[in-house]
Parts: structure tokens; C-alpha cells; sequence
């Protein structure tokens, strides 16, 4: 590992949705480094455009060129190209706001969003990183990862408390993955931020292997009853024909999916 290389990709990451800025002492005792080899790092990212400046604060944030090469990635996943339509297809259909994500580093990394064309449509900005274990969106990730993936993240990640219904121990959300194998999808009631109620799905590709998960949100009072089971079945078939777009066939005529501990068929994606 090349240590220059590493410490700029450190300082790069301490940024965050939370922490946009950051001054040098910060940097350097976030890092546990002097000041002088923070600010000769600082200086060369700022030169080449993945650190900006400040100039009254003299605090620095991540620049034009972070936005250029995540635009660069967006791009270029073959989930997202082949997600667009079908979920903003979805969005349309339940007026709701739809969000497509992949699993990164132990969190659900959202990397698209699909908006409903109406405007008194919910919305609430989410991410670009969530918890997996209090998002639909993550759990629909969570609990169809292999057993040891499973445990190693348990091992790993502090079950830190969100909102009062946020699930904070090993056993209550082992319990809550079976629960959702089972049905096929992950609710997230208020879980993660109170008043935004979702649920979530996996997508799967080549070989039945897990690639995204698509969710939708909404306040709770639209997540109840008939309206839940409604939106639930739009959201799977929006995530068997996304899986069939990233290659998941079962056949000619169908998709398999996994629903209540059985597969049911379902019609081909929309043309």
C-alpha cells in the first residue's frame, strides 16, 4: 500500500453528508497526523480539483472533480441503466418516490432516484449511504446475503438506535431478515426517521446473484392495510423485471421470485 496514496484517500473520505467542511486541525487529528503533512496532502488535492477552499472560513470540501468522477460511476452501472425506466415507471404508478441501491462497504449505497411527477408527491432527501439494518432499502440487501456475509456484518456494525422503532440487537433483526426471505420484501416502519415508512426489494442477476434492491416510501398512513399489500406487489414485480433486465431468467415466459417461502411467476417487464 503506497502511504501517500492512502492518507489522500482517507481525507477524501472523512467528508461526509453530515461533515461537508473540514479545517487542517481537523483533518490532522481526525487522521492522528501533523498539521504540515495535512496541509501538503490538502494542497495537492486542492490543486487538482478533489478538494476545494474556502475563502472566509479557509475550511476545505470535497471538489469539482469528486462530482465529476461520481457522475462518471452513476454512469456507468449497469444497474442503473437498466433500473431508469422501470423504476420511474414505478414512481409514476404509486406516486411515490422509488430509490435503487447496491450494497457498499456494509451500507445500502443509493444510487438512484425515481421521482413522481406530481407535486404534492412525499419527498425527503435519503443517502447517498444508509444504514442497512433500519432502511428498507438496505434490509431488502441484508437478508439475502450469504450466512457469513450476514454474520460478519453483525460482528462489525454497532446497532446504533435512530428513532424509538429502530431494531438495536442481533436477535430482533436476524428475526426481521427470516421475516422478510419469507415475504420477499423489508418494511421499515419509521425505523430509520420518523414519519417515512418504506419497504424494499431485492434485485438479483446473472447466476441469482444479488445485485441492488429497489425500494419505495411514503408516510406511514399511506404504508397501512390493503394500500401496504398493493404497493408491496408493485414493488416486487418492478424488482422481478428489473432482475430480469440484469439477466435473472428463469424461463422464457417468467422470473422467479421469492414470496411467502415459494416462487410464484411473474409477467415479463413492461415494453
Amino acid at each position: 500500500m503506497i502511504q501517500s496514496v492512502k492518507r489522500a484517500t482517507d481525507i477524501t473520505s472523512l467528508f461526509t453528508a453530515s461533515q461537508t467542511s473540514l479545517g487542517i486541525t481537523q483533518i490532522a487529528e481526525a487522521l492522528g497526523l501533523n498539521k504540515a503533512t495535512v496541509w501538503g496532502l490538502v494542497t495537492t488535492l486542492e490543486k487538482q480539483g478533489f478538494l476545494q477552499q474556502d475563502a472566509e472560513t479557509h475550511k476545505y470540501s470535497l471538489g469539482p472533480k469528486m462530482f465529476e468522477l461520481g457522475m462518471v460511476y452513476i454512469g456507468s452501472l449497469e444497474i442503473n441503466a437498466k433500473a431508469s425506466r422501470l423504476a420511474h415507471g414505478l414512481a409514476s404508478r404509486t406516486r411515490l418516490n422509488a430509490r435503487v441501491a447496491i450494497w457498499s462497504g456494509g451500507t445500502a449505497l443509493i444510487t438512484l432516484l425515481a421521482l413522481p411527477k406530481a407535486e404534492d408527491s412525499f419527498s425527503r432527501q435519503i443517502g447517498p449511504r444508509v444504514p442497512a439494518y433500519c432502511s428498507a432499502v438496505g434490509k431488502a440487501l441484508l437478508a439475502f446475503l450469504e450466512p457469513e456475509q450476514i454474520e460478519a456484518y453483525l460482528r462489525d456494525t454497532e446497532l446504533l438506535r435512530h428513532t424509538p422503532s429502530t431494531i438495536v440487537t442481533a436477535e430482533e433483526l436476524l428475526h426481521d431478515l427470516e421475516q422478510i426471505r419469507q415475504r420477499g420484501y423489508a418494511i421499515s416502519a419509521e425505523e430509520m426517521i420518523p414519519g417515512v415508512t418504506a419497504l424494499g426489494a431485492p434485485i438479483f442477476g446473472r447466476r441469482r446473484q444479488l445485485v441492488g434492491s429497489i425500494s419505495l416510501s411514503a408516510p406511514p398512513a399511506v404504508m397501512a392495510g390493503a394500500t401496504l399489500d398493493t404497493l408491496a406487489d408493485e414493488l416486487l414485480r418492478t424488482a422481478a423485471a428489473i432482475s430480469q433486465e440484469m439477466g435473472y431468467y428463469k424461463d422464457l415466459t417468467g422470473i422467479e421470485t421469492l414470496r411467502g417461502g415459494g416462487r410464484e411467476r411473474l409477467p415479463a417487464s413492461p415494453r
